[in-house]
C-alpha cells in the first residue's frame, strides 16, 4: 500500500485543492465540531505534501473519511481529493471504518459518474495502493 505514498501524481489534485474546496470538506464535520480546526489541518496537510502527521488523527481525518464516502453532486473535486487523502492515510497505516476493497465497489457508480480525468485519477490511486 505504500505505493500511493511514493506516487505524488496521485495526490496532485488533493494538494491543489482550493480554499473553497477545503472549506467545503472541513464543513463535513459533526454539528458543533470545529470546522475551523479541520480546515487548518487540511491546509497543514497540503503543506506536508499529503503526509499525515501523528497528531492528525481526528483533525482532519474525520472529514476526509466522510468526504470519501460518497459523491455530492457539484463537489466532484472534493470527493476525489478526499478519496486520494483517505488512500494516503491508509498507506500510512491509518485504520478506517471503510474497507477499501468494498468501498471501491460501493462507490463504483459515483466513480463512474466523475469526469474522465477525475475518474481515472481515483482508479489509478486505488491501483497504486494495491486495491
Amino acid at each position: 500500500m505504500d505505493a500511493l505514498a511514493r506516487s505524488p501524481l496521485c495526490l496532485d489534485l488533493a494538494l491543489t485543492a482550493t480554499a473553497a474546496e477545503l472549506a467545503w470538506i472541513a464543513a463535513l464535520c459533526d454539528a458543533g465540531d470545529d470546522a475551523g480546526r479541520h480546515l487548518a489541518q487540511l491546509q497543514q496537510l497540503q503543506q506536508q505534501a499529503g503526509r499525515f502527521g501523528d497528531e492528525q488523527v481526528w483533525y482532519p481525518y474525520e472529514v476526509i473519511e466522510r468526504g470519501a464516502r460518497r459523491l455530492h453532486p457539484g463537489h466532484e473535486r472534493e470527493f476525489v481529493a478526499c478519496m486520494l487523502l483517505w488512500l494516503q492515510a491508509l498507506s500510512q497505516g491509518r485504520s478506517s471504518v471503510l474497507d477499501p476493497r468494498l468501498h471501491l465497489d460501493d462507490c463504483g457508480m459515483d466513480i463512474e459518474a466523475l469526469p474522465d480525468a477525475l475518474r481515472d485519477t481515483v482508479l489509478d490511486a486505488f491501483m497504486a495502493a494495491g486495491y
